[in-house]
């Protein structure tokens, strides 16, 4: 009877609101990037919409708006329980998902009771317990650590620290937030008994790759180790998937240190096969016709005897004159050549 009012009352000034209602469920979520997360959104209605959504709810930070009692799209999903519960989820989690968070059901984005809870998404997110811990916590050169110790509330200052804090602290604060140079450390109040001590330390170097602490003071003084190992970062490989592909289809010319693709051979066969054709057309018309000019040529040239002297040619001349079909005359007459050609002269 006692939850049943409580609803109503709750109702009453969300209705009495600007047309949203947020209520204060967590205040903070600290989750590890790689896990999955779920939120459980307490007390709302069975509306016709239910809505999961990140910072101002318009355009694409809808995540999730769905008539139906579950859904998901990528990596978000939502499911509506009949104990007017609704449990949003995100699977895995990325260092981007850190943000501002709403969940509920409406008739509308506008008009719809939320939930709001903030997310911040780290590297690791330790808790004090009674043993040592030997957390190892990766990154890359170049690159940031962000890393949550969780611990009971508490205003004492707090300490973030290279080894023991024996020595000066890298940062620290009795407030809630400060930086040094490439150091920082923030506070937030992840409920009412418990805060988390969040640090960060960024543009990494291999030099940064050692042991730290997160401290804070209080009644007891608190504290919780952790490593850091800095890798040398991961080159991005985008030109060899294309070089490895041009090397399995085609063959590379490499010319003044650049590398230009060559025309597989392939490319030339229709042209080897039609100059080759046509080639093969000269050669045999150029046979051909040198073939019939000869015949031609055997045809109206008939070799005679050979003449020995200008005498007997004459002698030849003369008794040839007789013959009706025609008569020899001796093209060199000048020479002895036994070699000479006559032609036969028609009439």
């Amino acid at each position: 009877m006692i939850a049943q009012l409580t609803l109503l009352c709750f109702l009453s000034l969300c209705l009495q609101g600007a047309g949203s209602c947020y209520r204060e469920g967590a205040m903070y979520q600290f989750r590890a990037a790689g896990e999955n997360f779920s939120f459980l959104c307490l007390y709302h209605l069975p509306e016709t919409w239910k809505i999961f959504c990140r910072d101002d709810c318009e355009g694409e930070n809808v995540l999730i708006k769905t008539q139906a009692d579950s859904a998901q799209s990528g990596r978000f999903s939502s499911e509506y329980q009949h104990q007017q519960q609704l449990v949003v989820s995100i699977s895995p989690l990325t260092k981007s998902d850190s943000g501002t968070y709403h969940c509920g059901t409406g008739a509308s984005v506008s008009a719809a009771s939320f939930t709001q809870f903030q997310l911040r998404v780290t590297d690791a997110v330790l808790h004090k317990s009674n043993g040592p811990q030997q957390k190892l916590v990766s990154a890359e050169v170049g690159g940031s650590v962000s890393v949550a110790c969780s611990f009971a509330l508490s205003g004492g200052t707090k300490y973030f620290c290279r080894g023991d804090c024996g020595g000066s602290a890298l940062v620290q604060t009795a407030g809630e937030s400060a930086h040094s140079g490439r150091y920082s450390i923030q506070y937030e109040r992840k409920s009412s008994a418990e805060g988390v001590l969040l640090v960060t330390i960024t543009e990494l170097s291999q030099s940064d790759s050692g042991r730290y602490r997160c401290q804070q003071d209080g009644p007891r003084t608190a504290f919780i180790d952790f490593d850091i190992a800095v890798t040398p970062a991961v080159q991005p490989s985008t030109s060899r998937p294309e070089t490895t592909q041009a090397s399995s289809h085609q063959p590379a010319q490499i010319q003044s240190g650049v590398t230009k693709p060559q025309v597989p051979l392939s490319h030339y066969v229709p042209v080897i096969v039609g100059v080759t054709l046509a080639a093969m057309v000269v050669l045999v018309s150029a046979a051909l016709l040198v073939s019939c000019r000869r015949r031609s040529l055997r045809v109206a040239v008939k070799p005679e005897s050979r003449g020995s002297s200008s005498g007997s040619n004459s002698e030849r001349t003369t008794n040839d004159t007789s013959t009706p079909k025609g008569f020899y005359q001796n093209l060199s007459p000048a020479t002895r050549d036994q070699n000479q050609i006559y032609c036969t002269l028609e009439n």
